[in-house]
């Protein structure tokens, strides 16, 4: 681990050391811009299922910032050191929390003898558009670039940007809050689809639009800070995407019916994970992250 050499020739690399939360809510303002043109203008999600402009340009920013700060993407976690485990881990406390989700959702559906069955179909519930291989194969590569925006932003830059002045858990709640923020354009977008019109649903929708994920990026901050491996949340972030997106359960209530039960099990499940996580991550002996110029040594 070594002081980067070049902080104080760096001047984009020097401001964001003296100004970390600034620097991120520069980031993620740039960020929210892109997604509300895709949204609100260009509304690829209607049309395409997928607003992938947006999360395109979204990485792209994240890729241009780390290169004018004079480092690597390998500096913000997208490296190899550790793949395997940290995959491992990622995959092992997603699978398992998703694991008790359905079950529990699906027990619950079969002592109402609603006769629940799984359907593996692909479908983008959040703006109900749904079709056959292409479009399942459309999605997963829109999870795949969500997850590269995402992470690569909340996690990868913003948490390391946090730790130059917070604490281990300090930048995790920060992060993980503005990751709730990021999601509160859902709930216009709804509202002007006609979804939601009343108050009582337009305050369901800015709390499950935000809430669920503040937990979800605490979920992933953590990994990714006992890990100092983006793609271990990359990971979690593509399972958790793409599971919902496949997997769904009917019954003579409908189909996804048990959605909010199944979502809710899952996030109390994947945050008890956080146990799990943390016993891989020192049997595996993982190093943490490190504050935004301090760097672990290839």
């Amino acid at each position: 681990m070594s002081e980067n050499p070049g902080s104080q020739e760096n001047s984009l690399l020097v401001v964001s050391l003296e100004k970390p939360i600034l620097t991120s809510l520069a980031l993620m303002s740039i960020a929210v811009l892109f997604k509300l043109v895709d949204h609100f203008i260009l509304r690829l999600d209607e049309r395409l299922g997928e607003i992938i402009l947006s999360k395109s340009l979204g990485f792209g920013l994240v890729v241009l910032f780390v290169w004018l700060s004079g480092r690597a993407l390998k500096d913000i976690g997208l490296h190899s050191r550790f793949l395997g485990r940290s995959i491992l881990i990622a995959s092992t406390s997603t699978l398992a929390a998703f694991f008790v989700a359905y079950g529990v959702a699906y027990s619950l559906l079969l002592q109402n003898q609603a006769q629940p069955a799984l359907l593996l179909d692909a479908i983008d519930s959040k703006v109900g558009v749904s079709g056959g291989l292409t479009f399942g194969l459309w999605l997963v590569f829109g999870n795949c670039v969500n997850a590269f925006m995402e992470e690569s932003l909340f996690r990868g830059v913003m948490i390391r940007l946090f730790r130059v002045r917070l604490s281990f858990w300090g930048a995790n709640w920060l992060q993980a809050f503005l990751f709730g923020i990021w999601h509160l354009p859902w709930v216009l977008k709804y509202y002007l689809l006609g979804t939601i019109e009343t108050p009582g649903e337009i305050m369901f929708a800015l709390f499950s639009n935000s809430i669920p994920q503040l937990l979800m990026g605490l979920v992933w901050g953590y990994l990714y800070l006992k890990t100092d491996n983006l793609w271990a949340p990359w990971t979690a972030h593509v399972l958790a995407n793409s599971i919902s997106n496949f997997l769904h359960i009917t019954s003579l209530n409908g189909l996804d019916s048990d959605f909010a039960i199944r979502m809710s099990v899952y996030t109390v499940a994947v945050m008890l994970g956080m146990f799990l996580v943390r016993f891989l991550a020192a049997k595996f002996n993982m190093p943490e992250v490190k504050p935004w110029g301090v760097w672990t040594s290839p």
